[in-house]
């Protein structure tokens, strides 16, 4: 694919799946809050705490999973140019392509980091459960 090297509203419209890897992101996000829900909960009730120590693996696995997904759907060819599109997305304030694809780089990069300390708060989780 042969494109130019900005990126304008023509090439905007054809999609660079920034929202489906939003949504991606999102329900990663949602199912790491939902689990955290559970954790606290847990603090008074027994079952909920068991339920979270479940919930943290199915949360790490479904997290690595949509993350490596949404990495493979954000660096393409076309992606790479639509990032250094500098046309306004917007009217009214100055946010471009280039400012999407630094924040939800930036989040993609957070959630491959904190994936680690999530599953270590868990396990922490599982052996406060069974002691």
């Amino acid at each position: 694919m042969n494109l130019a090297d900005d990126c304008d509203m023509d090439c905007q419209k054809r999609g660079s799946q920034l929202t489906v890897i939003g949504s991606l992101m999102g329900a990663a996000y949602g199912v790491i809050a939902l689990n955290a829900l559970f954790m606290f909960i847990g603090a008074w009730r027994y079952r909920w705490r068991v339920c979270s120590v479940y919930c943290t693996f199915v949360a790490c696995m479904l997290q690595l999973i949509l993350t490596i997904v949404s990495g493979a759907m954000m660096f393409t060819k076309y992606n790479d140019v639509c990032a250094r599109s500098m046309t306004n997305t917007f009217d009214g304030f100055r946010w471009t392509m280039h400012d999407d694809f630094a924040m939800t780089f930036n989040l993609w990069v957070a959630s491959l980091i904190l994936l680690l300390p999530f599953v270590c708060c868990g396990m922490c989780s599982a052996f406060e459960t069974h002691t």
